[in-house]
């Protein structure tokens, strides 16, 4: 038997198929072509086609032809700027335009590009699960009504009508696109090279299915057994639509999907899974459960058929990175308004609405104690411009500084490198020495090449970025509520500190205030944060001075932390500019979904904005958190064999959740050792109001386990921590140095507190980093471990 320990060189592929006139006979399709690795995925197979015209030129008839399909017109001209950017940088010029078809690259190869959903869901059902009771109830009567039913019809009867609807409107989508592009283009008949599907299928199966669910049962069908029977029904039409394109249309079909959790979950060595709910998008996070469990279920659905399943942990690709825009609002979110303003609580202005990207408006201070039901209408606000912005295909938008902790936490493979694991397979198939697919499942996880995605963010421009006190830090697309909230927080200090340092006397006396920029002013004449400055806080002064920032409603309330005289008009008005645009960093927070929770003179307040990540809802009322709260807890009183206390039980239950999407200010540490608020939160939750009973808390607990700690006093001493391992760093000692390398300092050598490392370092030390066998090499960093 013959051992094969390398892969086939693949510039050896290429030559060779260069001398193969055949090669250049082929049509590849990619479902999804738009967004990260689905792009990559095109521009490799181009960059195969551009390599090998190069040494035998491609016949005009037919040449060789990459269909890219969008979800939408907007994602299409995204893609084509991207090729247009990859072209030119290639052959120094532009392609050629073909009327109705598509683009001529220099070399010869065709590339379409056409708008297509593939979403098999029946209409009726989409965004069931986000509707108020009486509206899914009304979506229940009208879907049975248009078909000849009512509530009170047979289980069976209504159970019928939907599996019929799945089975209808989700008929073959794929094999559909095939064999009408074949027509409309005349293709001769063969299969296609290649049929390539990067659309997020588990994410559109858990979303789907959750709506499905909500239907069902207000149609009243509650039998697990049936509702599992439909899920089941939907489920199938995926494999079995590719399934008869692997059979009769392509040569060659992958399926790409993320794990459902970027491979954030452990396994046992009987194959048990646990996922990190710690991680999750929300504060409870069931969904990425089901999320993963779908992607599970699909994989084995098509490689029973066949197909080639690639199932990655790239959960976090680059698609581009846009300089000086508004990022949209979550399509979820849009829902979500919408569903408020039908419900004749309008939360934000229709014009903000309409425009359908991210504003920032003043929040609504609220009691914490003693919250008022009051309505929530904010002003119109402000589009949120940000300087730099991170577009990343399902993923929506994020900033550089979630990225960087993502990347470092996560330990994903970069899209490029997967696109081209895709190519390489569409054009040539799996490699013969040392297959990736193995029985149909390539499960592909971290690898080198994510160091192209650290040079990247890196460059000074982007690195930058995350050391300014105006940007905020976190987005609310991309990562759990609780990574969301601590990035605003770090994003906070270093506000504070750049509005402390701010050197005012810098302000010409004859400012033109026509080009006076204040937000460049600020970052330009104010000193960035380092880990050393941050160590010395003392949690109380800090506490005191972020509730002053928390509590601005306008610019005479900065006064304390910092203020202004002088005689010239010009220079007032300038100061004033800038204070406005503390302000607006400040209410960005909140209005992003991370409520600011902080100690004034008057008690424990919260800065509330429109929506509320940890939760996953639009606050139409100053109570709506705590509305949720007590709905929450009631359910869990039901739920648990004890009593549970309304003050003490209670409390722990809020604060479970404060450390879990909220920005928490507070003069105290509160340590959590759960994962969901209905667990038995009596010995899971603890608040400490002192550095070293904090830490005496730390050392009880079991080594690597989960947990999480917020409060300023949990914060202060993660970052004396963090600021003890910095100073280890030592050049002698070469790679022995280990994570230590990952800190930054500037030219005095003083290490920077930059978001992104921190945060991620914050996630080792939580138990939430990412499981590679090798993950005791990061060390537990920060909260004062050796």
């Amino acid at each position: 038997m013959v051992r094969h320990f390398k892969q086939i060189r693949f510039g050896r592929l290429l030559s060779e198929a260069a001398s193969d006139p055949r090669f250049f006979d082929q049509a590849h399709v990619i479902f999804g072509g738009t967004g990260a690795v689905g792009g990559a995925t095109a521009l490799h197979i181009l960059g195969f086609f551009d390599e090998t015209a190069r040494y035998r030129a491609m016949r005009q008839e037919r040449p060789p032809r990459i269909v890219v399909t969008g979800h939408t017109h907007r994602e299409i001209r995204a893609f084509t700027h991207t090729f247009y950017g990859v072209h030119q940088r290639a052959h120094r010029s532009e392609p050629e335009r073909l009327e109705g078809q598509g683009y001529r690259t220099a070399s010869g190869a065709v590339l379409e590009m056409r708008t297509l959903s593939i979403d098999p869901a029946v209409a009726e059902i989409r965004n069931c699960g986000r509707l108020g009771s009486e509206e899914r109830q009304q979506a229940a009567e009208g879907f049975l009504h248009a078909r000849g039913l009512r509530l009170e019809s047979p289980l069976q009867d209504k159970v019928s009508a939907l599996s019929q609807a799945i089975e209808k409107e989700g008929a073959q989508p794929f094999t559909r696109f095939l064999e009408s592009f074949r027509q409309d283009r005349q293709l001769p008949e063969g299969k296609f090279q290649s049929v390539v599907v990067t659309i997020p299928l588990a994410s559109v199966a858990t979303y789907q299915l959750g709506d499905l669910e909500a239907l069902a049962k207000a149609m009243g069908i509650e039998g697990q057994e049936s509702l599992e029977d439909l899920k089941e029904a939907y489920l199938q039409e995926f494999p079995a639509d590719l399934g008869n394109v692997a059979k009769n249309l392509a040569r060659e079909v992958l399926v790409a999907h993320t794990t459902g959790v970027g491979g954030m979950f452990d396994e046992d060595a009987q194959g048990r899974r646990s996922i990190r709910l710690g991680f999750a998008h929300s504060g409870a996070g069931e969904k990425l459960v089901e999320k993963q469990l779908f992607a599970d279920k699909l994989a084995e659905l098509y490689s029973e058929r066949g197909i080639r399943m690639l199932v990655t942990a790239a959960a976090i690709g680059i698609d581009e990175i846009q300089h000086k825009k508004a990022p949209p609002v979550q399509a979820a979110l849009q829902v979500q308004l919408a569903n408020a303003m039908r419900r004749h609580h309008s939360v934000i202005p229709d014009a903000d609405a309409r425009e359908k990207v991210l504003h920032v408006y003043q929040p609504r201070l609220v009691d914490l104690k003693s919250p008022s039901d009051s309505p929530l209408a904010f002003r119109r606000g402000i589009p949120l411009v940000l300087d730099y912005v991170i577009k990343s295909g399902e993923n929506g938008y994020f900033t550089v500084s979630n990225a960087d902790a993502l990347y470092r936490i996560m330990k994903v493979a970069s899209a490029t490198e997967l696109g081209f694991l895709l190519a390489r397979t569409a054009a040539f198939g799996d490699d013969p020495l040392q297959p990736r697919f193995v029985d149909n499942i390539c499960n592909y996880t971290e690898t080198d090449y994510s160091r192209q995605v650290f040079d990247l963010l890196g460059q000074k421009a982007l690195f930058s970025n995350q050391l300014t006190g105006l940007q905020p830090k976190a987005l609310q697309d991309l990562g759990s509520a609780r990574h969301q909230a601590e990035m605003h927080t770090l994003g906070l200090l270093i506000l504070l500190h750049r509005l402390k340092t701010l050197d005012l006397s810098k302000i010409e006396h004859r400012v033109d205030l026509s080009y006076f920029d204040p937000m460049a002013y600020f970052e330009a004449n104010s000193q960035a944060l380092t880990l050393d400055e941050a160590a010395e806080w003392n949690a109380e002064e800090l506490a005191r001075d972020l509730s002053i920032l928390a509590n601005a409603a306008e610019e005479s309330d900065l006064a304390p932390l910092k203020s202004f005289t002088s005689p010239h008009a010009q220079r007032r008005e300038a100061f004033s500019r800038v204070m406005q645009a503390v302000l607006r960093a400040i209410w960005a927070i909140p209005s992003l979904g991370s409520p600011i929770l902080y100690q004034s003179e008057d008690g424990e307040k919260l800065a509330l904005g429109p929506f509320v990540a940890a939760i996953d809802r639009v606050a139409t009322h100053e109570s709506s958190p705590f509305d949720y709260l007590k709905q929450e807890f009631e359910q869990a009183q039901q739920a648990h064999g004890r009593p549970l206390d309304d003050h003490e039980d209670y409390q722990r239950f809020s604060e479970f959740h404060f450390v879990n999407g909220f920005v928490d200010l507070r003069p105290q540490a509160t340590l959590v050792t759960a994962h969901s608020h209905q667990e038995d939160l009596q010995e899971k939750v603890h608040i400490y109001r002192s550095e070293d009973d904090f830490l005496r808390g730390l050392e009880d607990l079991k080594p690597y386990s989960y947990f999480a700690a917020g409060g300023l006093v949990a914060l202060l001493v993660r970052l004396k921590g963090l600021a003890r391992s910095a100073h280890e760093m030592n050049f002698e000692l070469g790679t022995a140095n280990e994570y230590r390398v990952h800190f930054a300092y500037d030219e005095t050598g003083r290490a920077l507190l930059v978001p992104g490392v921190v945060e991620a370092l914050r996630l080792v030390s939580e138990g939430l980093e990412k499981n590679t066998g090798a993950e005791w090499l990061d060390g537990f960093w920060g909260y004062g471990w050796p």
